[in-house]
């Protein structure tokens, strides 16, 4: 009977869908115990009403610990299956705002390559190879293409601001993207992997000609450091090219801090 009287009562349909709207954000955004540990790595980074632009957001896992630090976060993802995932998580989320769309060195568009598995859909095709050859992903393919809408990190910063942070993963398009970028942010991720390492290191060219930066890196999703300290372009590249000798299908983040930036003593 009472669910009968709260269907009469007006605006009882649109009330319960928000409510569900409401949960299913909150169970999102909730975080298990190990979550908690990465929201603490990103911390030193991020604090509360900072801008963050989340490139190659895929099913919102790095966005996730963006919006639980109180940042104000900016998600690019270009497929659709993966935005519809997101907008039907989040949609309620003031802090986070969506694009459908890929971020490159020049606007127009583009064709991204979807694989089987969607967290290794790329636009890379020279990134595809190299890891299929190594063996990495030998068993997954990228039998379908997509056409996508391109801006550029300039573009998007004239629309919301200029971030605190800035988180690239777009298997093994990271260079494409800071391409379109021509101005120093304070904080820089991008993904690495041994087999595109090449990759990596135009990057790491490309934002220290930014302005002047330090860099660490951390291995797979340990999100942790792997040297205590902030390293110069050259000593970072040597790092890395010795990581990757000695293990062929190492992968991981590269986190490029500009001088000067203050990273965040706020304590949770």
């Amino acid at each position: 009977m009472i669910k009968n009287f709260i269907k009469k009562i007006p605006g009882a349909r649109s009330l319960n869908k928000l409510i569900l709207e409401r949960i299913i954000m909150r169970d999102f955004l909730d975080c298990s115990s190990l979550e908690l540990k990465q929201v603490k790595f990103y911390n030193q980074f991020i604090k509360k009403n900072d801008l963050v632009f989340d490139v190659g957001c895929n099913v919102g896992s790095r966005t996730k610990l963006f919006l639980n630090l109180g940042g104000k976060v900016v998600g690019f993802e270009p497929q659709e299956d993966l935005c519809n995932h997101l907008h039907g998580h989040l949609k309620r989320n003031r802090r986070f705002s969506l694009e459908r769309t890929a971020l490159g060195s020049k606007t127009g568009s583009a064709e991204i390559n979807i694989s089987d598995a969607h967290v290794l859909s790329s636009m890379s095709k020279r990134w595809i190879e190299a890891t299929q050859k190594s063996g990495r992903f030998d068993q997954y393919s990228w039998n379908k293409t997509e056409k996508v809408s391109v801006s550029t990190l300039d573009e998007k910063i004239k629309t919301y601001g200029t971030p605190q942070f800035i988180k690239i993963d777009v298997e093994g398009y990271e260079f494409e993207v800071l391409k379109g970028l021509t101005r120093p942010i304070n904080f820089i991720s991008i993904e690495f992997t041994a087999e595109d390492l090449e990759n990596s290191q135009n990057c790491i060219e490309l934002i220290s000609n930014l302005g002047e930066y330090l860099f660490n890196y951390s291995i797979g999703e340990s999100l942790s450091f792997e040297k205590k300290s902030w390293k110069t372009r050259d000593q970072i590249e040597c790092l890395l090219r010795k990581q990757c000798q000695d293990d062929s299908r190492c992968w991981g983040d590269i986190y490029a801090k500009l001088v000067g930036a203050q990273e965040s003593t706020l304590k949770i």
